[in-house]
C-alpha cells in the first residue's frame, strides 16, 4: 500500500474515533449543574478515560509480537461500547465514570497503536516522519469533538450527542478491517513483555517522561478550557456572548499547523530539541493564563490564551517521532506502549489535579484559583522541557 493511502486510512480511523473525545469537557458546565458535581468530581470524570487506558496499554506492550492492526480494531469496538453505554445509561457520577473508563480502553488501543500500524508498513527511514504526521492530525479530529457535541446536544439532546461517536467508532473499525491487510510481524526472540530493554534506554525514558508531562498540561487545558471561558466571561462586562465550545475548537485547531510545523522542524533540527522548545513556551504561557482571567476578554484571548494554544501541541508529533528515533524496530512496540502510558497517566492526572487545585485554592469563582490551577500544569510542562532537552544534548 502506498504511503499516502495508508496515512489517509489511519488518519480517517483516528478521526472517527476521536469525534467524542472532548465531548464531555465541551458540556462540562452543564454536567456540573446536571449531576451536581464538585470541581474535583468534574476533574475525575474528565480524566476517567485515561485511568482505564493505563491498564489497557498493558495489552499493547506485546504488539511487537502481533499486528497492531488487530488492536486498533478492538479499540474502536471498545470506544463504541463506551460512548453508546454513556449515551443510554449514564445518570450520575458513578455510572458516568464507569462508561468513561470503557472509552479510555478504546482510546488506548486506537491512538498510539496506530503509530505502530503505520511504522510496520513504512519503508526503513521514513517511520518517524510518517508517525509524527499521523500524530499531528490529532488536534484536527479532537477539536471537532467540542463543537460537534455542543451542536448535537442543542439539536437532539446530550444522550444522542454521545451516541454519535459510538456509531462512528464502528465505522472506524470496519475501515481498518476492510482496507488494511494483516501483516506478519518480525519480532525478536526475547519475551515481548520484557520492558527492561526500554527502561535501560535512557533517551527513550527521557522522551517518555517528557510526553507524560506534556499530556498533563495538554489534558488539563482541553478538559477545563470551556469552563474557564465561561468563568472569564463573567469577570468582564465586555465579553462577547459566544459559543464557547466553538472557540475551544478553533483554538485546538491551531495545534494542527503548529504540530505539523513542529514535525518539519524536528526532522531538520531534532525531534527532542523541538519538543523541549514547545514545552518551555507552552508551559510558560500556562503560568500566566489563569491569573489573566479578569483581564479584558480580548486581551486575554489574543494574549496568553492564544500563545498557549499555539505551542501546546507543537510537540505532540515530535515526541512520537523522538520515541521512534531512539528505539530499534524490535523494541518499538514496547517503547510506544510506554509512550502511550505517559499519554494515559498524564490524561488522568492532568484534569484531576487541575480540579483539585482549583477546588482547594478558592473554587471556580476565584481568579487566583484558576491561576494556580493553570500554573500547576505549566510548571509540569517546563519540567518536561528539561527532560526533552537532555535527550537532544546527548545526541
Amino acid at each position: 500500500m502506498k504511503t499516502p493511502v495508508l496515512l489517509l486510512i489511519m488518519c480517517g480511523h483516528l478521526g472517527l474515533n476521536l469525534i467524542g473525545l472532548h465531548g464531555f469537557p465541551a458540556l462540562l458546565p452543564d454536567f456540573i449543574a446536571r449531576w451536581t458535581l464538585s470541581e474535583s468530581e468534574a476533574g475525575w470524570l474528565a480524566g476517567a478515560p485515561y485511568l482505564s487506558s493505563i491498564f489497557a496499554i498493558l495489552v499493547s506492550i506485546g504488539s511487537d509480537r502481533f499486528d497492531a492492526r488487530r488492536l486498533v480494531i478492538a479499540g474502536s469496538v471498545a470506544n463504541a461500547a463506551g460512548f453508546l453505554g454513556f449515551a443510554l445509561l449514564a445518570d450520575g457520577f458513578w455510572s458516568g465514570f464507569g462508561f468513561r473508563l470503557v472509552q479510555g480502553i478504546g482510546f488506548a488501543w486506537t491512538y498510539v497503536p496506530g503509530v505502530k500500524v503505520i511504522a510496520d508498513r513504512m519503508p526503513p527511514g521514513k517511520e518517524a516522519r510518517a508517525g509524527a504526521f499521523y500524530i499531528s492530525t490529532f488536534p484536527i479530529a479532537a477539536s471537532c469533538s467540542y463543537v460537534t457535541t455542543y451542536w448535537l446536544d442543542a439539536a437532539i439532546g446530550w444522550r444522542l450527542a454521545f451516541a454519535v461517536p459510538g456509531i462512528t467508532a464502528v465505522v472506524a473499525a470496519f475501515l481498518v478491517w476492510s482496507l488494511i491487510a494483516p501483516k506478519a510481524v518480525a519480532g525478536g526472540g526475547d519475551a515481548s513483555l520484557d520492558l527492561r530493554p526500554v527502561f535501560v534506554n535512557r533517551n527513550a525514558m527521557k522522551v517518555v517522561l517528557a510526553n507524560l508531562f506534556h499530556t498533563i498540561e495538554l489534558l488539563s487545558l482541553r478538559s477545563w478550557m470551556v469552563a474557564f471561558f465561561v468563568f472569564a466571561a463573567t469577570t468582564d462586562g465586555g465579553a462577547p456572548d459566544w459559543n464557547w465550545p466553538l472557540l475551544a475548537m478553533a483554538l485546538t485547531l491551531l495545534g494542527a499547523p503548529t504540530g505539523m510545523v513542529g514535525s518539519w522542524l524536528g526532522a531538520r533540527f531534532g525531534m527532542a530539541r523541538i519538543s523541549a522548545l514547545s514545552l518551555l513556551l507552552s508551559g510558560s504561557a500556562a503560568c500566566v493564563v489563569g491569573f489573566a482571567a479578569d483581564w479584558p476578554f480580548w486581551l486575554l484571548l489574543f494574549g496568553p490564551v492564544l500563545f498557549h494554544n499555539l505551542f501546546v501541541l507543537m510537540d505532540a508529533g515530535t515526541l512520537a517521532g523522538s520515541i521512534i528515533e531512539v528505539t530499534s524496530p524490535e523494541l518499538r512496540g514496547r517503547a510506544l506502549a510506554l509512550h502511550a502510558f505517559g499519554n494515559s497517566a498524564g490524561g488522568f492526572v492532568g484534569p484531576a489535579l487541575f480540579g483539585i487545585v482549583l477546588e482547594t485554592t478558592g473554587g471556580a469563582a476565584s481568579v487566583n484559583a484558576w491561576g494556580y490551577a493553570f500554573a500547576s500544569a505549566g510548571v509540569i510542562a517546563i519540567l518536561g522541557a528539561v527532560s526533552a532537552a537532555s535527550v537532544s544534548r546527548r545526541k
